[in-house]
């Protein structure tokens, strides 16, 4: 994207809502050279211009959204307008050369580690200003590899940003870059402010839409629930939940609205005034819930009349399109407290603290207008959990698909849900392939079996 296209955004995004969070212009580290670490208004600019490229599109949202892709994949959708690659997902025939979202994860990544040198090696800059920004870069680059790792298993694991190093890098382990992902949380959270900074990253703001400590704290607690690592996922749910003056949860009606409470991080829209996820589920209809995704509602569930549409076609409509002008009312929700409440149940559960899994199990229960969940079996609890964030997380940012693997459901689901969606299921479908051209590029790059 262009200097000129952001400043064409900016006023656009000025003239919707007047919202304040990115008023400089993005600045792209990759091309901006050592000047752009001179001072910290330009420092600052270079996290907003990764933040602007998440918001774009890509993984984030819209039609390569892994809500979107991953919900395909998953048993959440019923597919109704067929494009190409919409229904190679859908019938878990992901194609090897179509895998956009493989190559932009990267390109964040060589955003990050740019960033990373260039602010390491300043003496310019604030020092407050230097490592707020560092904590940025550490907890992004953590934040794609988690995904990276989860949808195509071992990848290559680059911490520089030397193009010709990282052209020839082979697949990592997944062991050793999820300990690159915590430790660069872990860094994070020591870097980055508890409160929530403007886009100079030294004023405070109710805008929440650069990551803080505490974003960087759930994210490592997801992260450690996903390595079984139980009692480090308690600790460090449990240390955002109890910031009580920032976070709390808030009605069904509101969980999707801008700056809410209960969003831990959030992305600002910056092609319309909206999240892309509106037009893809709510405008377009490209996908309704699925049979399986409608059964694990429970009758009175609150999220089901507010996050479905109504009618004979129940699409997700967690966000809403706005006219144009319109007041910008929702950010993309990328981060937030449910989910610590969630992964701290689950962890207790395995801990064996039944009365605590229950008591965050049922204050969920109880927003989404459910009678409480009460039993002496741990099997039992940990289901219900899961169950709860089938129904809590449709739709956003691959949850559902994420959860199969990681419970070792997958190939259970999907043998049954698979042939509904025209597929036949085969266990090495739960990764993705990797880009067939990257493969051409670089010969230590070895494929996913069976593409």
């Amino acid at each position: 994207m262009t200097i000129l296209r952001h400043i064409l955004l900016l006023i656009l995004l000025l003239l919707y809502g007047g919202c304040r969070k990115m008023l400089e212009t993005p600045v792209d580290p990759v091309t901006g050279g050592e000047t752009v670490y001179a001072s910290d208004a330009a420092a600052a600019a270079v996290l907003t211009g990764l933040y602007y490229k998440m918001s774009e599109g890509g993984p984030a949202t819209g039609e390569w959204g892994l809500s979107y892709i991953c919900g395909l994949s998953a048993d959440e959708f019923t597919l109704h307008k067929e494009g190409e690659r919409a229904l190679a997902f859908y019938k878990n025939e992901a194609d090897p050369t179509d895998m956009l979202i493989w190559t932009l994860f990267y390109q964040y990544i060589r955003y990050a580690n740019t960033a990373i040198e260039g602010l390491t090696a300043s003496t310019k800059l604030t020092p407050s200003v230097k490592q707020q920004l560092l904590g940025e870069a550490r907890f992004v680059r953590a934040f794609c590899y988690f995904y990276l790792v989860n949808l195509f298993g071992d990848v290559p694991l680059q911490v520089v940003s030397d193009y010709k190093q990282n052209s020839k890098k082979p697949r990592t382990p997944s062991d050793q870059v999820y300990q690159q992902i915590i430790t660069d949380l872990q860094e994070a959270k020591q870097l980055l402010n508890p409160a929530y900074l403007e886009a100079n990253v030294q004023n405070t703001t109710t805008e929440r839409v650069r990551p803080n400590k505490w974003a960087a704290t759930a994210l490592l607690a997801r992260v450690y629930l996903f390595r079984e690592k139980w009692a480090e996922a308690e600790t460090n749910a449990s240390a955002v939940i109890e910031q009580q003056a920032l976070y709390d949860t808030v009605s069904v009606q509101h969980v999707f609205a801008r700056n809410n409470k209960e969003s831990i991080w959030q992305l600002q829209p910056v092609v319309k005034n909206y999240p892309l996820e509106a037009d893809i589920f709510a405008a377009q209809q490209l996908v309704s819930a699925s049979p399986f995704l409608l059964s694990a509602f429970e009758e009175s569930d609150r999220r089901r009349q507010a996050w479905l549409s109504s009618g004979t076609v129940l699409y997700p409509s967690k966000y809403h399109s706005m006219p144009a002008g319109a007041v910008m009312t929702q950010y993309l929700v990328v981060l937030r407290l449910t989910e610590q409440y969630l992964i701290r149940a689950e962890a207790r559960a395995q801990l064996g603290n039944q009365d605590g899994a229950m008591a965050d199990l049922n204050l969920v229960r109880s927003r989404a207008g459910l009678e409480p969940i009460n039993t002496n079996s741990r099997p039992k609890l940990v289901t219900a959990i899961f169950r709860e964030r089938q129904t809590e997380f449709f739709a956003e940012w691959g949850h559902r698909w994420l959860d199969l693997k990681r419970s070792k459901n997958v190939n259970a689901v999907m043998a049954a849900a698979g042939p509904q969606k025209g597929g036949a299921w085969k266990a090495y479908k739960q990764w993705y392939p990797l880009l067939a051209s990257d493969l051409v590029l670089n010969p230590n790059l070895k494929q996913n079996e069976g593409y």
